[in-house]
């Protein structure tokens, strides 16, 4: 095995964090078995399935590279849906949404 370890716990953190090994595989349109070497580090991860992996996953291919460390960098599916609506309001919408968000947490805070 090459030493490429610190690879692989970042293609776990961000698949565990979207969906199961199988439904990747059923998305990416390969065999369970074939992530789950990728992801024990038995087979190095070609580069196509590691941009497959971020587009599905809503992470960087520099967070999986260990090039960006931030768990920011890894958003839920929720998380990445409301990401993609606020940034496609408009400035003044996007300012109602953070007055309207805000409203929300002193609300949920009573």
């Amino acid at each position: 095995m090459q030493n490429h370890l610190y690879l692989y716990p970042n293609l776990v953190r961000a698949r565990k964090a979207k969906c199961s090994q199988a439904e990747l595989a059923e998305h990416l349109g390969i065999k369970q078995q074939e992530i789950s070497r990728y992801e024990r580090g038995e087979t190095k991860a070609p580069v196509n399935y590691l941009v497959d992996v971020a587009d599905y996953c809503g992470v960087s291919v520099d967070y999986l590279l260990g090039r960006r460390t931030e768990s920011a960098d890894m958003l839920s599916a929720d998380e990445s849906a409301l990401l993609h609506l606020y940034q496609a309001l408009t400035g003044e919408n996007r300012i109602r949404l953070k007055e309207r968000a805000a409203v929300l947490l002193e609300l949920q805070a009573e």
